[in-house]
């Protein structure tokens, strides 16, 4: 039994309470404790008296001043929500007479496969007698003659899977959620570089889709594939009607906005300006957004040239009468000073 008293010599590892004496971090190879106390930051020394409003007492040392005015200036603003700013204002113009039926104030009318061109294929739309859908007939021969039957919309969408969907595949899925990236990229430019341009590039985007919409409900025509499913989109098929083409509509105002912004003062001496050289790569680019969507078997092509007519219209009629003064001092035809500010500021972006 003596033999457990040499248990007793367990209590020599409380000799290992020596080692607190680290605690204090002043040892070799000891534990550092960081010398500030752990308080939040805006307790920190002088950072909660930096505030605006704020009285200090005499003798207090100074403090930054507080950053940037004491209201919201412009350039903080989001281009995606200065978008919806320009959309507010905008909502309250006459956006509603600005149909997608080319040269008519009615929801009803013709719709030419190449406006310019009054014979061969079209599409008559004619508006329900309670406004709330339309019929489409697809017809084709001479305007003046009897219009014949004709399926043209559909032989050409089908021509496009064929001949065209491998080719536009990289860009059909690319630009099904978003294109602006595109026009950026042909333009040089960017939300840093030029950001009152991208507000007003968000803005016409926002525009056109809010425009389109309203349209689409009140024709709701049926998409290609619903009526032909040997089509077969690959993307996934909008939850919206076709007529006009949202992704035509958004394209063409976008096109056209943007290249009001453009100088229009030669380079060099020359003929030659932006606002020259960037006109017809931003047509095409419209028109090729719109086209991917017909070769992706979303919209027919009478879809996309009734968006181009409601962009045409939405920017004639209403945004550059907003931007375009009309006597002197300016009194503007439309009153959207957002996007008038806007414009002004991005048109010094390419000066």
């Amino acid at each position: 039994m003596g033999a457990n008293t040499a248990n007793t010599a367990n209590t020599a590892n409380t000799a290992n309470t020596a080692n607190s004496g680290n605690a204090g971090g002043g040892g070799a190879g000891g534990m550092i404790i960081a010398d500030r106390v752990d308080l939040p930051f805006v307790k920190d020394t002088g950072v909660e008296t930096g505030r605006v409003g704020l009285v200090l007492p005499a003798g207090t040392p100074p403090v930054c001043p507080p950053i940037g005015p004491p209201f919201f200036r412009d350039r903080k603003v989001d281009p995606f929500f200065a978008g919806w700013q320009v959309l507010a204002e905008f909502s309250a113009t006459d956006w509603r007479a600005q149909t997608p039926i080319f040269n008519s104030a009615s929801a009803s009318g013709t719709i030419l496969r190449r406006h310019g061109q009054p014979d061969g294929d079209r599409v008559v739309v004619t508006m329900a007698s309670d406004g709330k859908s339309a019929k489409f007939e697809t017809v084709t021969g001479p305007v003046a003659g009897p219009p014949q039957p004709s399926d043209w919309e559909f032989d050409r969408l089908v021509r496009a899977y064929v001949d065209e969907r491998p080719d536009a595949m990289g860009e059909i899925v690319a630009q099904n959620s978003e294109f602006l990236t595109y026009f950026m990229d042909l333009l040089s430019f960017g939300p840093s570089s030029h950001p009152a341009t991208t507000k007003v590039m968000q803005a016409a985007s926002l525009i056109g889709l809010f425009c389109c919409q309203y349209w689409k409900n009140k024709y709701r025509r049926v998409r290609p594939a619903q009526l032909f499913p040997g089509l077969l989109p690959p993307v996934a098929t909008p939850g919206h009607a076709a007529f006009p083409s949202g992704h035509a509509t958004q394209a063409h105002l976008v096109y056209k906005c943007l290249w009001s912004l453009l100088p229009a003062a030669g380079i060099g001496g020359t003929a030659n300006s932006p606002y020259t050289i960037a006109a017809p790569a931003l047509e095409r680019l419209a028109r090729r957004i719109a086209r991917n969507r017909e070769i992706a078997g979303l919209h027919y092509p009478s879809d996309s040239v009734a968006g181009r007519h409601l962009a045409n219209k939405i920017f004639n009629n209403i945004l550059l009468k907003a931007v375009d003064g009309v006597g002197m001092p300016l009194v503007f035809a439309v009153d959207m000073p957002i996007y008038r500010r806007l414009v002004v500021k991005a048109q010094q972006e390419w000066t």
